[in-house]
């Protein structure tokens, strides 16, 4: 058999060849394909590389003072439980101790899910030092996810270190010190609902804790009783128990505490009792040995680095909220996650919050983090359907908050699934996991999709309209809803998608075609764009910009296509020009929006907005109670300037400030499941690395410039489709970087220099 010849593109274009004829050569130009031998090593690239201790020092939280308030206090968590503290009024460390899990359980009817299947509070320990105010100092070290400080008063000064154990429901305090140990004192709340907006006029908190020993452990007991007088009759029994455990020795304290839920049941105490025995037992050196494992493999699956110091700080403080917040195999990620504050929204919403909370865990590739959000709308789908009511069983739905149980009728808001499914599709286009897809997220989203169909109305002529429906928080309801319409596009169109990928052929396929063949076209006025829907404008400032979904994030208008620029460009103005009721959030979606346009610079200006005029010293986030997703969502956004995946196309750097001339990123994960990897110099990207996960077909726009080299251990052939995009086939588990020069790039990942001083966050903001 003859041997195939290799070829090298070289960086004047010229085809090197061995045993070609010329018009082997003319064909083999024209179509454009280079098939590259490589003749040097792949470097071995990953963001394990980074010496991460010292660069996630510069990003701590830092306090110079003790911290104050929830605003401003370190806060601590493992998915499940954890805490969070500041000095109050009186001088003591205030240590709030809950469970994102920790719900109640009563009847729906005459109470709706927001007092009834709500979030409730626990209680606090006070740590008391002695007569007046204590000074000090506290750093909360990102690498060991522990908070550490020093308290002074008068003459005696103590060291404080704390953290909930990755993998165990503990929190551990330890204090050394000069002085007398704290004293300690366990300080627990009412049981019940802490909404005030028209609560139910027979709500009753359960009744107080009450406070016993065993075996040297205190704990203290919150019953939540089975009757009529607390809405309960016909639910069944459940408790909740906080247990503390204080070993001491001549100069050191250390506490172990536990907090348990149990529904139905009420084994809460003793199974908290046994687990401050176990922590007891194991003992401080072991448990922080492996709680720091577990931290020191969960940062280096990927790396991020950029100059703006509070922007750098800020991303990784969110990506240890993150794990902190949620975990496989712990409930879905709420307003506040372990860290309770008296709420007007104590559960699940459904309209953007859950979405955008979960959206950095992707392209950070934490997809264990992310999961779930996946169990929660599978593992409740029976209450879907009940929700969708009443449309059958073959329908889901959900309405704009829910407890953990996501049952609320679905109301006017009928695009909160679809969008929630948009977010499970973003964790199987990270994973191309085609058993996930098949056995839970495409019958979901059939489920969703038939809901939406079920109400669609057919005109006289075969058009199929929305009846009314609600933009989230702008209207009630509006005929032919943009922010409904596009929902319903994307999860039609992305049902064929999936159909195809599993080779199904599904009847919902016809449905969906038809759908989309007959779906009346989005509302659009000539002045402002895309309207909330038929007959009204977006005439006021609006925090939401569901309106826009077409644009963001469903991308289905995009800047790559020429016909509908103008439309979006009017669109957005429309949008970004009345600021005057913006959020948190609605900075980080108009950022994201023009990263997707390549205007980093005013993406850069969108986060800086956000940072000065909506974040807490803490990076924790409220609008009058506690909201967690805006600050992940900040996270995603500065992903997005880096790197996005729609369209079956990666964009290397799409939205990157001219200011940024130094950039680095490692293992970042796009859809098609591979892991990106680039470095950009002096304003000008270098290389760029793609790792292959699942062996799926790699179209990519580098952003490099010049004749295009590649660097690789195996063959890889490289096909130009023009504007900059190439195809890259990688079989799974292949890697290839790229580049342009004379020389292969060195490949090395080291922060960038900062352009401020580090450690912005914590008892302060930036520049306070």
């Amino acid at each position: 058999m003859k041997e195939k010849p290799s070829v090298v593109i070289t960086d004047d274009h010229r085809i090197m060849h061995e045993g070609l004829r010329a018009m082997d050569v003319l064909k083999l130009m024209a179509k454009l394909t280079i098939a590259v031998w490589l003749l040097t090593p792949l470097a071995v690239l990953q963001a394990a590389d980074v010496e991460w201790a010292p660069f996630l020092a510069r990003n701590d939280m830092v306090w110079r003072g003790l911290p104050r308030n929830w605003d401003s206090g370190p806060f601590l968590g493992n998915g499940r439980l954890g805490t969070i503290f500041w000095r109050n009024e009186a001088g003591a460390l205030h240590f709030e101790v809950s469970r994102s899990d920790l719900y109640d359980h009563r009847r729906l009817e005459g109470y709706g899910p927001l007092f009834a299947r709500c979030r409730i509070p626990n209680g606090h320990f006070e740590l008391s030092f002695g007569q007046g105010r204590p000074t000090g100092d506290m750093r909360l070290d990102l690498w060991n996810a522990e908070a550490r400080g020093r308290v002074t008063l008068g003459q005696s000064s103590w060291e404080l270190r704390s953290f909930t154990h990755a993998n165990r429901d503990v929190i551990v305090i330890e204090i050394t010190g000069t002085g007398a140990a704290p004293a300690m004192a366990w300080c627990p709340d009412v049981s019940k609902p802490t909404r005030n907006r028209n609560p139910p006029k027979d709500l009753k908190g359960y009744p107080p804790q009450t406070q016993r020993e065993v075996d040297g452990i205190h704990v203290s007991v919150q019953d939540m009783p089975e009757g009529a007088e607390y809405h309960t009759d016909g639910q069944g029994i459940g408790q909740y128990a906080t247990a503390w455990g204080i070993v001491t020795t001549s100069n050191r304290t250390v506490v172990y505490i536990s907090t348990r839920l149990t529904y139905p049941g009420a084994t809460a105490a003793d199974e908290a009792v046994s687990l401050v025995k176990e922590a007891r037992r194991a003992g401080l050196s072991a448990l922080e040995k492996s709680h720091r494992e577990w931290w020191h493999a969960y940062y280096p699956k990927s790396f991020l680095s950029v100059p703006d110091s509070a922007i750098e700080s800020y991303y990784w403080i969110q990506l240890y909220k993150m794990a902190s917040a949620s975990r496989k195999g712990g409930p879905v990620l709420d307003l506040m996650g372990p860290w309770f504050m008296t709420t007007y929204w104590p559960g699940v919403w459904w309209n953007l919050n859950i979405q955008l909370t979960y959206w950095p865990f992707y392209m950070s590739n934490h997809l264990e983090e992310a999961e779930p959000l996946i169990e929660s709308v599978w593992s409740q789908r029976a209450n879907l359907a009940k929700n969708a009511a009443p449309h059958g069983a073959d329908s889901y739905a959900i309405g704009r908050a829910t407890g953990l149980d996501c049952l609320m009728p679905v109301g006017a808001e009928v695009g909160n699934l679809p969008w929630t499914l948009h977010n499970l599709w973003l964790h199987y286009r990270s994973t191309m996991d085609d058993a996930y897809l098949k056995e839970k997220l495409f019958p979901l989203m059939k489920g969703g999709f038939r809901y939406l169909r079920h109400i669609l109305v057919v005109q006289p002529d075969g058009t199929l309209v929305l009846p009314k429906t609600a933009s989230p928080e702008y209207t009630e309801s509006v005929a032919s809803c943009s922010y409904t319409l596009a929902c319903l596009r994307w999860l039609a169109s992305t049902l064929m998608v999936a159909d195809a990928r599993l080779k199904a052929d599904d009847p919902v396929v016809a449905e969906c075609r038809e759908v989309l063949a007959r779906l009346e076209p989005y509302p659009i006025d000539p002045a402002t764009g895309i309207m909330v829907g038929k007959g009204t404008t977006l005439a006021n400032s609006h925090r939401h910009w569901s309106h826009l979904f077409m644009i963001y994030p469903f991308y289905e208008y995009t800047w790559d296509q020429p016909d509908r620029v103008e439309l979006m460009e009017r669109s957005l103005r429309n949008w970004t020009d009345k600021p005057g009721a913006f959020a948190g959030y609605s900075w980080l979606g108009a950022a994201s929006m023009h990263a997707a346009a390549g205007r980093g610079d005013k993406a850069l200006q969108f986060l800086h907005s956000f940072l000065n005029k909506s974040s807490l010293p803490n990076t924790l986030y409220r609008e009058g109670s506690p909201v967690i997703e805006t600050p992940l969502a900040f996270a995603r956004s500065l992903q997005e300037m880096l790197l996005t995946s729609h369209g079956d196309l990666i964009r290397v750097f799409p939205g990157v400030p001219v200011a940024w001339g130094e950039v680095a990123f490692a293992d970042l994960r796009t859809e098609g499941a591979f892991l990106v990897s680039a470095k950009r110099e002096q304003g000008v990207t270098r290389w760029v690395r793609i790792v292959s996960l699942a062996g799926e077909p790699c179209r990519i726009r580098t952003g490099l410039s010049g004749a295009l080299k590649s660097q690789s251990s195996k063959r890889v052939v490289i096909k130009e489709l023009g504007n900059g995009v190439v195809e890259v086939k990688l079989a799974k588990g292949a890697s290839v970087v790229l580049y342009t020069g004379n020389e292969p790039p060195a490949i090395d990942l080291a922060p960038v220099p900062p352009s401020g001083p580090p450690n912005p966050w914590g008892g302060q903001k930036p520049g306070k």
